[in-house]
Parts: C-alpha cells; sequence; structure tokens
C-alpha cells in the first residue's frame, strides 16, 4: 500500500474514533430528553384526562345531591344582566333574578374557582339554590357554575413560534389544541432542561417548552404561568472534527 493510502486511512480512523463518542453522546442526549419529555406529557395527559372523568362525574353528582338537598336547579340559563351581588337570568322565555351571599360558591366549567368579575352577559350558567318565595321567580343561590368559563389549570408542551412582550405564541402537541398565547408574569419560573435557572429573554422562536398555567379553552390563552421548562437549552454542541495532516513523499 502506498504511503499517501495509509497516511488517509490512518486519519480517516482517527477521525471516526474521535467523532463517534461525540456523536454517540449528542444522539443519546438527544434520545434520553425527548423520552423524559415524551413520559412528562403521557403523565400529564393522563392525569388530565382522569381529572376530566373526575369532573363530569362531580357535575352529575353535585347537582343531584344540591337538588335533593337545596330544592331547585336551573340548567343551561342565559345570563341577560349582573350587579355586584346578582344576575339576572333566562331560560325558556322566564327571567329569574340570581342573589349571592357569602355562602354563594362561583365556578367555572370545568369546576375551578371563579369571581363574580370572570361573568359577562351571555354567559351560560347553571344554577343551584331556594326560591325566595311562592312567586318563583328569584333564588338564593348556593352554586353557580358558569359554563362558558371554560378554564382550567393544566401543563402544556409546544414549540414556540413567536415573541410577544408579555410571553410567546406556542403550538401545542394536542391536535385538539390551537396555537396558544401565553402571558408570563414576574412570578414565573424559568428554567433549563436541566433544571437550572434561566431569564425569560432566553426563550426563543423554536424552542420546545413546557408550560404550567391557566388554559383558557376559548380564547387559546394560558395565563397565571407558574413555571416554563426550556428543552431547548442548553444547547447540545454539534460534534466537529479537525485534522491537520502532513505527509511527507518516501524518497
Amino acid at each position: 500500500m502506498k504511503t499517501t493510502q495509509t497516511v488517509a486511512l490512518v486519519v480517516m480512523t482517527l477521525a471516526l474514533v474521535m467523532w463517534a463518542p461525540q456523536a454517540s453522546a449528542t444522539s443519546l442526549e438527544d434520545i434520553r430528553e425527548e423520552r423524559r419529555e415524551a413520559r412528562e406529557e403521557y403523565k400529564e395527559n393522563r392525569k388530565n384526562l382522569f381529572e376530566q372523568f373526575k369532573e363530569r362525574m362531580s357535575s352529575k353528582t353535585a347537582e343531584i345531591k344540591n337538588y335533593m338537598s337545596v330544592g331547585i336547579t336551573i340548567a343551561g340559563a342565559k345570563v341577560t344582566a349582573k350587579t355586584d351581588t346578582t344576575l339576572t337570568i333566562e331560560k325558556d322565555g322566564k327571567t329569574y333574578t340570581v342573589n349571592f351571599d357569602s355562602k354563594t360558591q362561583l365556578r367555572r366549567r370545568f369546576w375551578g374557582k371563579s369571581t363574580l368579575d370572570e361573568f359577562s352577559v351571555g354567559n351560560i350558567v347553571n344554577v343551584i339554590g331556594r326560591w325566595t318565595d311562592d312567586t318563583h321567580t328569584a333564588i338564593n343561590a348556593r352554586l353557580v357554575r358558569n359554563i362558558s368559563i371554560q378554564k382550567r389549570f393544566g401543563v402544556f408542551f409546544g414549540e414556540v413560534k413567536s415573541i410577544l412582550g408579555t410571553g410567546w405564541v406556542m403550538s401545542t402537541k394536542s391536535e385538539n389544541r390551537a396555537d396558544q398565547t401565553v402571558t408570563v408574569s414576574s412570578e414565573t419560573k424559568f428554567e433549563n432542561r436541566r433544571g437550572e435557572t434561566m431569564t425569560q429573554a432566553e426563550v426563543q422562536v423554536g424552542h420546545k417548552v413546557r408550560v404550567r398555567g391557566l388554559w383558557d379553552r376559548t380564547l387559546n390563552t394560558v395565563t397565571e404561568v407558574t413555571n416554563v421548562k426550556d428543552f431547548s437549552l442548553p444547547q447540545v454542541p454539534e460534534a466537529t472534527v479537525t485534522a491537520t495532516v502532513t505527509v511527507t513523499p518516501t524518497p
């Protein structure tokens, strides 16, 4: 074998030996991270499905129990007006006044706690309470569930598509959800895939992120974000090989 061919073969072998461990380490790290992310998403999705099942069961159980114990349930009524202490609702052509007091519970569609500030004219509500008198036109409410406020806390995985001043727009892995507008605050904790603290400014377009916050199904937003994990940081360095060979021909 000629000297130049021998040197070339040695250089190629050394290059493969030098590059292989780096390439393997890089790909293994990516595979491990993808598996961790997939496992976490699976667990969170399973948890969300279980919570939704409980919500449906709790909804029917609560309404039946309250109907039996409290007295009256008006389901699927439309809010036509509101004050600081009352709602005016309409169902089947009839109008009712719903009175609130310190014992009245306000809930969202997914049974999260709500406030009267979240209620708007046009919302659909279920009301459980007692009639104030025999005219059956006013109710002292014990539970008002606003079906139109479709919010719940959850965990969402996706890719950042654009950066906003207060957060970003991200795609989601679930085919059932549109792009979500994420709003963060000074209370939001940011961390990279190693669990190390980072800043909001480090989140960039194309990064894969996990967001914990309050999801609004109607508005496609995630607010009250408590935690953001950026799986794209720190970046995995690309494997590079640099070899310089000087060949001196044999006389």
